[in-house]
């Protein structure tokens, strides 16, 4: 899914909202760099081009990728044009995790799919960026399947929802994923999910999820990764959820097993 369509920029940028047009295009960009949406190395689209498809001055555009240069995620040179010079962002120091029943974990997601309703912005079966590749381990030539959908309750929603799925099964398409849950899509098109690990952290959210969970550009969101392995510990499922905090309360349930050696700390 190429980020810088006409289509795909369309709403990004919110007049409604007070903050300034180039803030949120830099919180754009940052998000696509930070998901990994374009890789180490590209080339962003020139100024008057991104101006011309975004509907903003030239000066509104350079004020945000010069943001983004000052902080080491683009370089910019005379004549070359705008690159990518940051990958995709990992904290450096990783906490001992906590770990809970898979079982649990599924049939809360199973609840939470049959309490909600869910809108598809997005489906394709694609060739992903160099960094999401990295992570499944595939082909240079071997595509996913990228979904991106919202999460509403009562109307509201809570959950802006971006994903790479590793399969070929027909029905893990865009039609079934419009209505249905992914983890009945998982079980019927036979993707084996063995283990899970979780990553809940905290940002910013850009402009365009923040266009889509009816927030202004900018404010703090709750952010959940999720990467789903088979028995052979390879990765099947990459999901990338931002949440609205306002809207949702994530709780865990952790039981101390004395005889586990892995419980001791």
């Amino acid at each position: 899914m190429d980020p810088f369509t006409t289509q795909s920029l369309e709403g990004i940028l919110r007049r409604d909202v007070h903050a300034p047009l180039y803030h949120q295009l830099q919180c754009f960009l940052r998000g696509l760099i930070e998901r990994g949406e374009i890789g180490d190395g590209e080339q962003l689209p020139r100024e008057e081009e991104l101006a011309r498809r975004l509907r903003i001055s030239r000066v509104t555009v350079r004020q945000a990728l010069q943001l983004l240069a000052d902080d080491g995620l683009l370089v910019r040179q005379r004549g070359r044009g705008t690159r990518v010079v940051g990958g995709k962002v990992r904290t450096s120091t990783i906490p001992m995790p906590l770990k809970t029943p898979l079982g649990e974990l599924m049939h809360t997601l199973d609840t939470l799919a049959g309490n909600t309703q869910v809108r598809l912005l997005g489906w394709e079966c694609v060739v992903p960026p160099e960094p999401i590749r990295e992570l499944f381990g595939s082909a240079a030539d071997e595509p996913l399947v990228r979904c991106v959908r919202v999460r509403s309750r009562h109307g509201h929603p809570f959950g802006y929802y971006g994903s790479w799925t590793r399969t070929r099964h027909p029905d893990f398409n865009a039609e079934n994923l419009a209505y249905g849950s992914r983890i009945d899509l998982f079980r019927r098109c036979g993707i084996e999910v063995a283990k899970v690990q979780q990553t809940v952290s905290a940002m910013r959210v850009g402009a365009l999820s923040a266009m889509h969970l009816q927030m202004a550009t900018g404010q703090a969101v709750m952010t959940l990764e999720r990467r789903s392995f088979d028995a052979n510990q390879h990765l099947q499922d990459l999901l990338e959820i931002q949440y609205r905090p306002d809207q949702l309360r994530y709780q865990m349930r952790l039981d101390y097993e004395t005889n586990n050696p892995e419980t001791s700390a």
